[in-house]
């Protein structure tokens, strides 16, 4: 293995790290809708960026790369719904596997202007390839412990009493024994079945909806780099493009800023400009932000090192590796012995199907 190879899987799972680690400052937080804390996330990916512009002398500017920041931004923006609608696991497993299939072949065979870049060892990239989604699926049924269910707001409070006995009627409290045995208003157990089958046709059509979204926000995660190796292999549009991937950052994070902004706009609009917002929420998604434009940049160099095939499937995957590690030693949301066997079986299952993608460069 070369030694820019090496470079490459250095910067490649230094993004790995940063990636899994990204939402950890906003994670005690209430991030609401998530519109705001991404508009948040964009500044802070903007300001890195332009750093970024300034060491590269504010060299040549390109628009095209700016679509790569677009197609991240529209996919961030469902990352919420999804979760809310599938739960954490079903839903970083369907975006991240069409994230992983998308990058993968994209790299392998190319298309729309781009040069296949297949890997040297074909059947060792398919077999971590596969390796990465056994993971994946083995993710999905791995149980997080269950938050506490908030109070219901709408059940009103009551003051029952009882007449004691004797002569003087005097009002006495029912205590917590006496109101368990109380019988049922039956127009209220029917109203609350009622109730609940419609919840749960509203609920399945809303897991429908959420997967739709997790396999369009998976396929704009992996597109999202396509821009960039577009410009790199169309010398004769793009002249003088560069083959390291950094001079497109600044281009690709402002892509991503001002489609968040707009985002936001809209949406504050549709809220009659009442967005949700959690005022706590701004320095944790400025870190968030900065991380993930450091993981950005590493990852756009090591793809310049190493090839798509070998960086979208790796970097699509094990950063829930590393999310995973901090859910079960920081949040402590992993619990039990077969939920904690099953995680570290399919995180090394995972790291093997890495391994062997970038052993097959």
């Amino acid at each position: 293995m070369t030694q820019i190879s090496v470079e490459g899987l250095l910067q490649l799972f230094t993004a790995v790290i940063l990636f899994g680690s990204m939402f950890v400052p906003i994670k005690k937080y209430n991030a609401g809708d998530g519109f705001f804390a991404q508009w948040i996330m964009s500044i802070s990916i903007l300001l890195v960026g332009f750093c970024v512009f300034a060491t590269q002398s504010f060299a040549t500017f390109y628009p095209m790369a700016m679509l790569g920041g677009v197609f991240w931004c529209l996919g961030n923006m469902m990352a919420i719904p999804i979760i809310k609608r599938l739960g954490m696991a079903l839903g970083i497993l369907i975006w991240n596997s069409t994230n992983c299939l998308f990058g993968w072949a994209i790299g392998t065979f190319g298309g729309f202007g781009i040069e296949p870049r297949p890997a040297s060892i074909p059947w060792l990239s398919y077999s971590g390839l596969s390796l990465i989604f056994i993971g994946g699926i083995m993710f999905a049924f791995v149980k997080n412990k269950p938050d506490p269910k908030p109070l219901n707001d709408k059940k009103a409070t009551y003051q029952l009493y009882k007449l004691s006995d004797g002569d003087n009627n005097e009002k006495v409290p029912i205590d917590d024994k006496e109101l368990a045995i109380l019988p049922m208003n039956p127009e209220t157990t029917t109203s609350s079945l009622s109730e609940e089958t419609t919840d749960l046709i509203s609920n399945n059509s809303s897991k429908i909806f959420g997967i739709i979204m997790a396999l369009i926000s998976g396929a704009l995660y992996g597109i999202n780099l396509a821009p960039v190796i577009y410009i790199q292999d169309n010398h004769n549009i793009f002249i003088d493009a560069p083959k390291d991937g950094l001079p497109y950052a600044f281009s690709h994070f402002f892509g991503a800023f001002i489609t968040s902004t707009i985002g936001f706009v809209i949406y504050a609009i549709v809220k009659k400009n009442r967005p949700e917002i959690n005022p706590s929420i701004a320095i944790p998604a400025l870190i968030a932000g900065l991380i993930w434009a450091i993981a950005m940049c590493c990852l756009l160099t090591a793809t310049s090192q190493l090839s798509a095939s070998i960086s979208y499937p790796i970097s699509a995957m094990l950063p829930g590796c590393v999310a995973a590690c901090w859910s079960i030693l920081y949040f402590k949301e992993i619990e039990g012995g077969k939920n904690l066997i099953l995680m570290i079986v399919a995180i090394l299952v995972t790291v093997s199907g890495a391994v062997c993608i970038g052993a097959s460069k």
